[in-house]
């Protein structure tokens, strides 16, 4: 292992590769609830964002092993697989990307204070990454918010995912 990458390094790429596939999980078994429930366009938009996060964990993977280090893999714990409906969703994706936004702000912090420049930028990579689905987000709870949650516009929410 390279001295330029210490054990705490190490150890922080490997729970963001958790979080990430944690992530992963969370919004595949989203996707295949609201699949089982006729929001075929919704799960496939969920779906995408699964592979979507398994791509981020892919990059600290590809950071670790630039630096002569193999990423070890941690068991996963299960998501849950039953939801009140597709705001509970919205509103569970919504508190999930704060939650992922704060760590990735965590790791920037934490490549900022050991001087990691090649860190620092892929923090900067998740961080960009970040607020483009913190932004699908916030659209997603706004229209809650504006359009609410009866089974009309529930419908036309979905109609919306076909886009």
């Amino acid at each position: 292992m390279p001295n330029v990458f210490e054990k705490n390094y190490i150890e922080i790429l490997t729970y963001r590769i958790e979080q990430e596939e944690l992530s992963c999980r969370l919004y595949e078994s989203m996707s295949l609830w609201l699949n089982d429930k006729g929001y075929v366009n919704a799960a496939k938009a969920w779906k995408k964002d699964s592979e979507d996060e398994m791509k981020h964990a892919q990059w600290a993977k590809e950071f670790l092993l630039d630096m002569g280090v193999v990423p070890k893999l941690s068991t996963l714990q299960e998501p849950p697989y039953s939801f009140e409906g597709l705001p509970d969703i919205i509103r569970q994706t919504f508190a999930h990307e704060i939650l992922v936004t704060e760590q990735c702000n965590n790791l920037a912090e934490f490549a900022m204070k050991n001087s990691n420049h090649l860190l620092y930028q892929l923090a900067i990579k998740y961080m960009q990454e970040q607020q483009e689905e913190m932004g699908r987000a916030q659209t997603l709870m706004d229209k809650l918010a504006t359009f609410g949650e009866d089974k009309i516009a529930m419908r036309l929410f979905e109609a919306d995912f076909a886009e």
